[in-house]
């Protein structure tokens, strides 16, 4: 019976943070952080709050209060957590990966469809 209870809590997964939790400045908060971000690129938790301890009016009341508005930001895709491995990148011990809080989608150069090298070329004389 123990075991079925814990099956079924595992479906369950993390539930939607409530706004009612966050308390009343949930926008002054959230535009901080979001800022945060936007201007230092990808942060760590710890040096989100670096930051925001550091300004004045931040809203926020605590790191476990940063913490819980960054994952409802998650939630609501404002923000996104991308994971940095160690040097190799192939390591899968965790005390080597790094987790990081950005703005926008990584930004990945690819070359536009249809413009290889042998396209750019000029036809050859004849």
């Amino acid at each position: 019976m123990f075991a079925t209870a814990i099956l079924w809590a595992r479906k369950l997964g993390p539930r939607p943070i409530k706004l009612a939790n966050l308390g009343e400045e949930v926008q002054v908060a959230s535009q901080t952080l979001y800022k945060i971000i936007e201007q230092h690129g990808p942060l760590t938790l710890s040096d989100c709050w670096k930051h925001a301890s550091q300004m004045e009016n931040h809203g926020l009341k605590s790191k476990r209060h940063m913490k819980m508005m960054l994952r409802w930001m998650r939630e609501r895709r404002t923000v996104r957590l991308i994971c940095k491995h160690g040097e190799d990148g192939k390591s899968a011990d965790p005390n080597e990966r790094e987790f990081l809080f950005t703005v926008g989608p990584p930004k990945i150069e690819r070359e536009p469809r249809g413009s290889s090298q042998r396209d750019s070329a000029p036809p050859p004389a004849e």
